[in-house]
């Protein structure tokens, strides 16, 4: 269950950094953390851009093969969104026909068939990367109080996006 909560973790940092030219956008003040700053290193910045880009590459595919077993089930991908979404709000009625709702269901139990494979896959990219889960979660708490780190990250994804 620890390992699920911080897959879910990364994946929602994934999710919150984007693409570089969206981190490059990103707004809102971020308090400047210079101790934090301190314990990330510029090869652990560096493995962390490695990890990031393969669990984002990773996560795409993940994507495309979830969207392919929910339109597998039946339903279009804006449906089943529209029903999950519902589903997941104890404040708002789903409504749905019993034959979506059996679609729905159905899809869920493929998504979750699919989640181990998709953690193994995400923990073996930060571990190729040279880092252990902890210091990956560790690095990633950084960057997102550190605007600093943010910067050298962002300059070393462009690089790396550059190059590759």
């Amino acid at each position: 269950m620890l390992k699920t909560r911080n897959l879910k973790l990364i994946f929602i940092f994934v999710a919150l950094l984007g693409s570089p030219a969206i981190f490059a956008q990103v707004q809102a003040p971020v308090q400047a953390s210079p101790a934090a700053a301190e314990n990330v290193s510029d090869a652990d910045l560096q493995k962390f851009a490695e990890a990031y880009i393969g669990i984002q590459q990773e996560n795409q595919k993940a994507q495309q093969q979830m969207a392919a077993k929910i339109e597998e089930s039946g339903l279009e991908l804006n449906r089943f969104n529209e029903i999950h979404k519902a589903s997941m709000d104890p404040n708002t009625e789903v409504e749905a026909t019993d034959d979506e709702l059996a679609k729905h269901k159905a899809a869920v139990g493929e998504l979750e068939k699919m989640q181990p494979a998709l953690e193994a896959k995400m923990q073996g990219i930060i571990k190729d990367s040279g880092l252990t889960m902890e210091k990956y979660q560790a690095v990633a708490m950084s960057i997102q109080s550190n605007k600093d780190l943010q910067q050298k990250l962002q300059g070393i994804l462009m690089k790396m996006t550059q190059q590759g």
